[in-house]
Formats: C-alpha cells, sequence, structure tokens
C-alpha cells in the first residue's frame, strides 16, 4: 500500500482508481507505474505499525502517520471495546437487585 504525502501531511491512503501526473499526462493503474515515478509524485510505500491486541476485547485505532524520507509509517493504539449488556444480563441483572431486596 501506498500514501501520497503533500505538503508534508499524508493527502490519501491508497491509489486512486485514475488521476492525472504532475506532468498532465492521465493515468490508471498507480500500482503499475515504476517506483520511480511514484515516488516522484508523493506517493511513498506505507508500513503499518499495529500493536499486538486481542480483537475480543480491543480494536485498533489510527493515531497518525509518521513521515520518513522513503516511507510513511501508520501508527495505532489499542483501545478497549465497551461491551453492550445484551437484554438477558441486564435481566440477569435486575433479578440480581430484586433478589437482594427480597432477602
Amino acid at each position: 500500500m501506498y500514501a501520497l504525502v503533500q505538503n508534508g501531511q499524508v493527502a490519501q491512503v491508497g491509489f486512486p482508481s485514475s488521476g492525472t501526473l504532475s506532468d498532465g499526462r492521465s493515468v490508471s493503474n498507480y500500482d503499475l507505474l515504476p517506483k520511480s515515478a511514484l515516488l516522484a509524485e508523493g506517493w511513498l510505500p506505507l508500513v503499518e505499525n499495529k500493536p499486538t491486541h486481542d480483537p475480543t476485547t480491543q480494536e485498533l485505532q489510527l493515531t497518525g502517520y509518521t513521515i520518513e524520507a522513503e516511507r510513511v509509517i501508520a501508527n495505532y493504539e489499542t483501545v478497549v471495546i465497551v461491551a453492550i449488556p445484551t437484554l438477558d444480563d441486564r435481566l440477569t441483572a435486575v433479578e440480581d437487585v430484586l433478589m437482594d431486596i427480597l432477602i
């Protein structure tokens, strides 16, 4: 995967289906362009820096990009997934409270 860097910022991640090069030529199939042409247009290889996580309790959230001379690094952090209790879970909780009141 590649990222387009413009004015020191990531402007786009992933190639468009078609576009216009800086010399005015129309192009599609960016993935077939030589690496030198991509670099000249501001496209840098994108590397994802994903920490290990437990997908049942955590999800990854993009925190930003680090732009280097030869590549862009996508940085992620883990975020705890907030579980929404099911109807059964809520009913059980209510029953527990009622039992505590009645006892």
